[in-house]
């Protein structure tokens, strides 16, 4: 009898993507089924977006390859993923698309199309006045992996200044940062740009980084994005200083909670732009083929007992 290899992705695969992680898996039987579905408890290798609930009551799972970068939904003391079972992620898949997002959002900020937006609902023609270009700007990306690598690339081609925040110092500046800071020097790398750009993963360090006093240490009238988790910014005191003039505006694509809830003042802020959480892009068909892509060269070192690239750290949260 084959081993079993679950497919319970975000959405469905097309059939050339399952025929790609077929063609890999010839050891396997391959089923697809629902993110819910109790179908993948006999199965050795799950590989998508399972249910935490679902995935904690699996007694032969031996290795998850989660669709998404973020893992903290598995780390959680009520999934209980045994040591046994190695978890490994697609983090290096969703550097494109979040890298395209967080330029778009940066670029409609400086131009004001949100508020553009509100006065196209209200058939108002009116120019609204001073606008900025990016060029020139300072943007500070914390977090410099492939989201915030990519992000990096983009802005210093169209003439910013990047200055990256990495968790431990490194001897060299990559080549997608003009400056590089450690964790330690957040308050520095921040001071003064004119964008701040959060690519962070949801860990005990990065809750609330950014509370009431390292937002008013930003830049008056500059930009936050935050693509990574909600929970690392204080939401109350961020809808404090956008409503003060503090800070200019905001793109937001993870909340606290999510869905972010209509009573939220943040809906009504014309210089906040707010999106449920998709700016992992996982309907493009970039993202799709890294990240099957990724997952089948995992695959192949699992059948072939090579080690992994590279396994979660449980103790870091990535």
């Amino acid at each position: 009898m084959k081993r079993k290899l679950a497919v319970a992705t975000i959405l469905p695969l097309s059939d050339a993507r399952l025929a790609k992680i077929r063609q890999a898996a010839t050891d396997f039987e391959v089923i697809c089924c629902d993110m819910k579905s109790e179908d993948m408890l006999d199965c050795e290798v799950v590989f998508g977006r399972p249910s935490p609930k679902v995935i904690s009551k699996s007694a032969k799972l031996k290795w998850l390859h989660t669709q998404i970068a973020g893992v903290d939904i598995y780390l959680e003391p009520e999934v209980a993923l045994g040591n046994s079972v190695m978890l490994t992620n697609s983090a290096g898949a969703y550097g494109v698309s979040i890298a395209e997002h967080l330029m778009a959002v940066t670029l409609m900020l400086l131009r004001r199309m949100g508020e553009y937006g509100h006065l196209q609902s209200a058939a108002k023609w009116e120019n609204l006045g001073h606008i900025e270009s990016l060029y020139g700007k300072t943007v500070a990306v914390v977090g410099l992996g492939d989201i915030g690598g990519n992000f990096a690339v983009r802005c210093r081609a169209m003439g910013a200044k990047v200055r990256g925040v990495v968790r431990t110092a490194r001897a060299e500046v990559p080549p997608c940062a003009d400056e590089l800071y450690s964790a330690d020097g957040l308050d520095t790398a921040i001071k003064g740009a004119d964008v701040v750009a959060l690519c962070l993963p949801s860990t005990a360090e990065t809750t609330c980084l950014f509370n009431k006093e390292r937002l008013l240490g930003m830049k008056q009238g500059s930009f936050l994005l935050n693509v990574g988790r909600g929970n690392a910014v204080d939401q109350d005191a961020l809808i404090e200083l956008l409503a003060s003039g503090h800070l200019g505006g905001a793109g937001l694509d993870v909340t606290v909670p999510e869905p972010l809830p209509a009573e939220s003042p943040l809906w009504a802020m014309p210089n906040v732009i707010i999106t449920p959480h998709n700016s992992n892009g996982v309907t493009m068909d970039i993202t799709l083929d890294l990240t099957v892509d990724r997952f089948i060269e995992y695959l192949q070192n699992y059948i072939e007992g090579k080690p992994f690239k590279r396994t979660v750290d449980r103790q870091a949260g990535y």
